[in-house]
């Protein structure tokens, strides 16, 4: 954790010292707090971006003011996460479907992994998008540092082999105290190899950034983008680990431990934190089971920060680039994506929108993308609901899908239609010239009856059509009337004012045979339709 504590602060704009000042505070402040048990909580690579693609627009500022900002901008974020915990909005996250979520973690791993190519073959990084970097990279191949680029190899090769053979063997570690002692016996600025460098030692005080309105409006973007961005990224991760191991992610708690955890980060000199998909990739894979392995992590970086940081100074930046580029592989589910294209093409476009949006535009961005296609693809499934025209089950009072099942018993004269979806203002209209037009081909129908046991709500919009539709089939001879609706949809019925027009037995628990019973013994001539009476045990059957 700790070359990666470091790693993360730099690509924040701010000396490696920091990351270790985040990665001691966090951790300590999240496990009072937080539900997600394998989690690590501190630096993460998406909020470093943020952080330095936004404050470093800010031209002529010096360190001290550049540190001032990171911490305010977390002091914010942290803020922010409080003022949603106190109105409950951790529902939020609902929004970001499995679809999304293993789009957005793909995107994210991508962006992670070529970022580290650059540590592992000695070429210094630029700011940028991510198409970019790599053109930058490829139009600097020749400027690779060879024994940088072996060094890296060697490490991920090992990790790997280490990952499939020997899954609890340290190995993470064993490469750091191997590059440390290499690094003793040869000359690697000679050799152009890259290192960490000299860390000052000491740990993080109290320390309240300077505040100005002027501040606060600069940095509220910022900082509520390192919210959102934190907040989906926690509850991705919690939302991995909690199936795969069943317990309970609380999301309102998790915003709470968010903000505190921030708040406290940034009275402690430290920047944006979030939960660590690299890091906690590491504790799964090493056994964690509760939030203590934090605690630990944050006491051995607590004593690195005060006596060992002359010993990190000699770590090759291939060694950090090479320990976070195989954790983050683990993002990268092709298995689930493979598997959510073979059941849905429209999801796995989704997930693969939400990958690409964020190489193209950015992290947040993506995660805005992918959310908002969600919610496109959802409004699409509700204004096209599937419309089931319903018969009767042989031999049975139920009744199904006449069109997937042939065999079922049409009721002459009644048209009993069931809409597989809420009925809201979307899909209204649609639903409102199905039925008139399946009147309209089949004058032999004279009853209606709208099932509404797959439409869990109703809207006012979706009321005054059942009004309206009542009485334009009224009009023209032909009844209707409503069966199988739950208590929420006939509560709306009944404060919208349809039971005053069709009837209270609209607000009952109404099935579809209580209905044709309703409309065989009301018949002025003859029944409506023939319904089947089961005979009585001991007793001859009756009419």
């Amino acid at each position: 954790a700790v070359p990666e504590l470091m790693a993360y602060a730099q690509l924040a704009g701010l000396p490696p010292e920091y990351g270790l000042y985040a990665g001691i505070v966090a951790p300590l402040v999240y496990c009072l707090f937080g539900t997600i048990r394998q989690m690590n909580i501190g630096p993460s690579s998406s909020e470093a971006i943020l952080t330095a693609a936004m404050l470093g627009t800010i031209s002529g500022i010096s360190l001290a003011r550049y540190a001032s900002l990171a911490a305010l901008t977390v002091l914010m974020a942290g803020s922010i996460a409080l003022i949603a915990r106190f109105f409950k909005i951790g529902f939020i996250v609902n929004l970001i479907s499995e679809t999304v979520l293993k789009g957005f973690l793909a995107g994210v791993g991508i962006v992670i992994i070529s970022g580290q190519i650059f540590r592992i073959v000695g070429i210094p990084s630029v700011p940028g998008a991510y198409f970019d970097q790599i053109f930058y990279l490829a139009n600097h191949i020749p400027d690779i540092s060879i024994p940088s680029l072996l060094i890296g190899i060697g490490a991920i090769a090992f990790l790997l082999i280490a990952e499939m053979r020997f899954r609890r063997f340290p190995a993470a570690l064993l490469v750091v105290i191997l590059s440390i002692f290499l690094m003793s016996f040869i000359d690697h600025a000679g050799m152009d190899i890259e290192v960490v460098g000299m860390i000052p030692a000491g740990l993080p005080g109290p320390q309240v950034p300077e505040i100005s309105f002027s501040d606060l409006q600069l940095l509220f973007p910022l900082s509520f983008a390192i919210f959102i961005l934190a907040y989906v990224e926690n509850m991705s991760i919690g939302s991995s680990l909690s199936r795969r191991y069943r317990y309970r992610v609380d999301a309102n708690q998790e915003l709470l431990a968010l903000g505190a955890t921030s708040i406290a980060t940034g009275l402690m000199q430290g920047f944006p934190v979030a939960g660590s998909f690299s890091r906690t990739a590491i504790n799964e894979a090493n056994g964690s089971r509760t939030l203590i392995t934090g605690v630990v992590s944050a006491v051995f970086t607590a004593i690195v920060a005060l006596f060992l940081t002359g010993l990190f100074a000699d770590i090759p930046e291939a060694i950090i680039g090479s320990l976070i580029l195989v954790a983050v592989t683990r993002l990268i589910d092709i298995r689930g994506l493979v598997k959510i294209a073979r059941i849905s093409r429209e999801e796995f476009l989704i997930a693969m929108a939400t990958c690409t949006g964020l190489l193209l535009f950015g992290i947040l961005s993506g995660v805005f993308l992918g959310v908002n296609l969600s919610i496109l693809d959802i409004l699409y499934r509700v204004s096209s609901p599937r419309i089931a025209i319903l018969g009767r089950i042989p031999g049975t009072h139920h009744y199904a899908d006449r069109i997937r099942h042939p065999e079922n018993e049409e009721v002459d004269g009644v048209l009993i239609i069931r809409v597989d979806a809420p009925l809201i203002f979307a899909n209204i209209a649609m639903v409102k010239e199905k039925i008139e037009s399946i009147i309209a081909a089949d004058p032999t129908l004279t009853h209606v009856i709208m099932d509404l046991s797959t439409s869990p709500i109703i809207d006012v919009s979706a009321s005054s059509m059942i009004v309206d539709l009542y009485g334009e089939l009224a009009e023209s001879g032909v009844r209707m009337k409503i069966a199988e609706a739950t208590w929420q949809v006939r509560r709306m019925l009944r404060i919208s004012g349809v039971e005053e027009i069709m009837g209270e037995e609209v607000t009952q628990n109404t099935s579809i045979e209580a209905v044709l019973a309703d409309w065989n013994c009301n018949a002025a001539d003859a029944p409506v339709c023939s319904i089947p009476v089961e005979p009585e045990s001991g007793a001859g059957s009756k009419d």
